[in-house]
Order: C-alpha cells, then sequence, then structure tokens
C-alpha cells in the first residue's frame, strides 16, 4: 500500500463519490519506492490491472465488472491522468502531480515589448556577473560586461553607457558588445551570437 498514493489522491478534493472511491482503491494497489522518494509523493504514479485483477477490485468498490471498467474509463473526466484500455484487458493508469499541478508558463525571451530594467548576459567566460539592461526615464540601453576571472566588485571591462554609447534598441547594443569584446576573445563573436547570449530566457530553477 502507499501512503503517499493515498495521500495524493484524498487532496485532490474530487466531488464523484464513486471516481474516488475507485481511485482510492487504485491508490492503496499502487508500489512506490519511499527510499527513492524519501517519502514525498513521486511526481508520477502507475499501476497495472490484468483482468484477473478487475473481478475483486470491483467487488471492493462495490460494483460489477463492467461497472468498474466504465468508471476506470471515466477517471480522466474527474482528475488528469493517462488510462489505457489494452486489448488483451490489461490496463495502464499513470497518473500523479506532474499531471496535476499547475502549468509553469514557459519562459519568452527578452524583446524590447518586454525589455524591463535589468538582465544577466549569458556568454560563457563572461556570465558570472555582467548585466545589461534599459533606462526607462532615458530611453536608452546599457552593459556591465565583467569577464569571470575578474573580482564581482572591480571596474567592468566593457562599460557600454552614455556619453560615449547611445543605444536606442536591443540590436544597436549586441553589436556594440560585440565590437567591445573583440580584443578578449580569440574569434570575433558576431552581434547575433551576443543577442542571443543577452536575449534566452532563463535556466528553470
Amino acid at each position: 500500500m502507499s501512503k503517499e498514493a493515498v495521500a495524493y489522491v484524498n487532496q485532490l478534493g474530487m466531488t464523484d463519490e464513486t471516481a474516488r472511491r475507485v481511485f482510492l482503491l487504485l491508490a492503496e494497489r499502487t508500489s512506490t519506492s519511499r527510499l527513492a522518494w524519501d517519502g514525498e509523493t513521486p511526481e508520477i504514479m502507475g499501476i497495472e490491472l490484468t483482468p484477473a485483477d478487475i473481478p475483486a477490485l470491483a467487488a471492493q468498490a462495490g460494483l460489477d465488472p463492467e461497472g468498474l471498467r466504465a468508471q476506470l474509463r471515466q477517471l480522466k473526466q474527474h482528475v488528469r491522468m493517462d488510462v489505457l484500455e489494452h486489448s488483451d484487458g490489461v490496463w495502464e493508469i499513470v497518473y500523479g502531480p506532474s499531471y496535476t499541478k499547475p502549468r509553469q508558463p514557459r519562459p519568452q525571451p527578452v524583446t524590447e515589448a518586454n525589455v524591463g530594467q535589468l538582465h544577466d548576459f549569458a556568454m560563457p567566460g563572461w556570465d558570472r556577473y555582467s548585466t545589461w539592461g534599459y533606462e526607462v526615464g532615458l530611453g536608452h540601453y546599457y552593459a556591465q560586461i565583467i569577464h569571470n576571472s575578474d573580482d564581482r566588485d572591480a571596474e567592468p571591462r566593457i562599460w557600454i553607457t552614455p556619453p560615449r554609447y547611445v543605444v536606442r534598441t536591443i540590436d544597436e547594443l549586441a553589436q556594440a558588445i560585440a565590437d567591445a569584446l573583440a580584443p578578449y576573445e580569440p574569434i570575433s563573436i558576431p552581434a547575433s551570437i551576443i543577442k542571443m547570449y543577452m536575449t534566452k530566457p532563463p535556466a528553470p530553477r
């Protein structure tokens, strides 16, 4: 018996009592490794039912075998899950928090439309302390590019800011960074690659 699976079903708050009873019976028969998950609810859990399992499970649910099969087919109407009914009478049912927890929106790349104020510069070798951003009130972009080997409090090797640079677009800023990086890199880095390192979405945490 999996206490984690039972707890998961109980916290779903299912309003259909028959469906809830059937799902709880499935949860009780679900095997989970407590060592692997350290007592936490696994993201994905599953159970396989053979034709021989159906009559006993149906009796526990207070249903006949065909009534249980009907409930199994309808379970995913109550809770997000996968219910696979095979031609040989075997059922595969896969469920868990990964199906039901809110989906996180996919991070979007930075553009002029959503630029905000401050961003990391993700180019390898320069990604530890370097930042770039947009001065909302002044209408220009800026960058402080610091090599990873430098002290984070040191003067940036590259500082793109007025009055020397007055940059109005992300493309212009990428080109300015590419030009300024040229003496420090063995090959010239195209502005398009610099822009990629500026604007790619942050990695999931």
